[in-house]
């Protein structure tokens, strides 16, 4: 019996992004170290599809192992500096401005509105022309993406046997397997294995792409209901997984929990301090359910009280998402709260693991979660999170985290400026994570998954 492991969606998001967010980072080492476990003597092989989607293909994955490390810790060629924004010269008002002023306010919201529509319509179209898009003539539908030809080992595709299992860690909805290819694949004899990371886009479809929602719930209607076994490392996901199907009339597959990974290799790595000033820590994509837009709301009473004078820096490390357009506007109109917010646009790992490493705390307020892989990031660091209570935030961070209602910004509030203004705290639960916390290890996840499928193959 063989376990391959699908790394299509690995392939295609490195050829347009240098920076894993959390679900290519959690594929991308428990591949690692399933890689590792197949030196030992464990049936381990990866693969993608052909072009068509229609056969698979092996894949090479020591050289695509050592061309995602390289990129993922290579800087950009003009990196985001680790400072606060410089505050822009006030601008002198126009002159279409200052007669707007003078129109009744029924006459200047509407034109306003106008305006906007035009300037965003008109950078609209500039982006398409620049890409190229034709728009009168329908382009016919794009094959998977060419992959560099040092990841594969041959052009034969493979022979799936009786018993063995396609296991897909990734976005398995985004390229969904094809009716014919699952046929082939249940005449085979062989099993089918997909990771559920979250619910999100079939739960709350107002925090994603529209495309998202559409693939998503296909995913749940079609694909899903195939698999012979779906896997997810908490035990939240696992249940809004059997809600959502049985909500759809569709049939639940077994279930099995894995245990959670870990961090990269450059945790026990001392580096330099990346910041002057104290700051706190916020690891994540910036999009809608992750909050950032609250804790700039409790940034900004923090520094409206007495003790503003002992408010730290918060950072904001990651990359701007979906939907988050009004938010990035409203920081930049503000000065990032007078450069008391920070945005470090996707930090290399070696920036990470230093940002991580030089913090006073962590935050992660997400609204809702499939895990929360940066709270388990931050304990493996020893620091101390205040974090969300939704969800499987908790899974995540157990009895080492300061919890609050992601909801109720007052609480949040409150817990922080207590973490801020009784750094004795921050020290206590420190202690307690370097006492009593064990890092979770990408081979424990990598293990628990081939030993899943060794015992279930008939």
């Amino acid at each position: 019996m063989t376990v391959w492991l699908d790394v299509d969606d690995l392939i295609r998001f490195f050829q347009v992004a240098k920076r894993p967010t959390g679900i290519q980072r959690f594929s991308f080492e428990v591949c690692s170290a399933a890689a590792r476990l197949s030196a030992e003597g464990h049936e381990v092989g990866f693969c993608r599809r052909n072009g068509l989607g229609t056969h698979l293909i092996p894949v090479n994955f020591a050289a695509l192992e050592a061309r995602v490390r390289a990129m993922t810790d290579q800087p950009d060629s003009a990196p985001a500096p680790l400072s606060t924004p410089t505050p822009k010269p006030d601008a002198r008002p126009s002159r279409l401005f200052t007669m707007a002023r003078r129109l009744p306010l029924h006459y200047r919201l509407p034109l306003g509105e106008l305006y906007r529509s035009s300037i965003s319509g008109g950078r609209a179209i500039k982006a398409l022309a620049k890409a190229g898009l034709t728009i009168f003539r329908p382009a016919p539908p794009s094959p998977l993406p060419a992959i560099n030809p040092a990841f594969e080992s041959t052009a034969r595709p493979i022979a799936l046997q009786p018993g063995d299992w396609l296991v897909n860690l990734g976005v398995s909805w985004e390229q969904p397997y094809s009716p014919t290819f699952l046929s082939h694949l249940r005449s085979s004899g062989a099993r089918l294995g997909l990771f559920a990371h979250d619910m999100i886009p079939d739960l709350f479809p107002e925090w994603c792409t529209h495309s998202m929602v559409q693939d998503f719930s296909a995913w749940l209607n079609e694909t899903v209901p195939q698999a012979d076994r779906i896997f997810a490392i908490s035990d939240n996901t696992l249940s809004d997984l059997k809600f959502c199907l049985e909500r759809r009339n569709r049939p639940v597959p077994p279930r099995s929990k894995l245990p959670p990974g870990g961090t990269g290799q450059i945790l026990a790595t001392p580096l330099p301090r990346p910041l002057a000033q104290p700051y706190v820590l916020l690891v994540s994509t910036i999009e809608a359910r992750k909050n950032h837009a609250g804790m700039v709301r409790v940034w900004r009473h923090l520094l409206n009280s007495p003790s503003a004078d002992n408010v730290p820096t918060l950072v904001f490390a990651g990359k701007a998402g979906w939907l988050t357009a009004d938010l990035m506007q409203q920081l930049e109109n503000a000065e990032y709260l007078g450069g008391k917010i920070l945005f470090v646009d996707q930090p290399t790992e070696t920036q990470l693991a230093a940002l991580y490493q030089h913090c006073l705390f962590t935050l992660y307020p997400s609204l809702y979660e499939g895990w929360g892989l940066p709270v388990t990031e931050s304990l493996c660091f020893g620091k101390p999170v205040a974090a969300s209570n939704s969800s499987s935030i908790p899974e995540a961070g157990g009895s080492f985290c300061c919890y609050f209602d992601p909801d109720n910004l007052t609480e949040a509030e409150e817990k922080i400026r207590t973490w801020i203004e009784q750094p004795a705290l921050v020290a206590e639960a420190a202690a307690r994570i370097a006492q009593s916390f064990t890092p979770p290890s990408w081979s424990d996840t990598a293990s628990a998954l081939l030993r899943c499928c060794a015992t279930h193959t008939t």
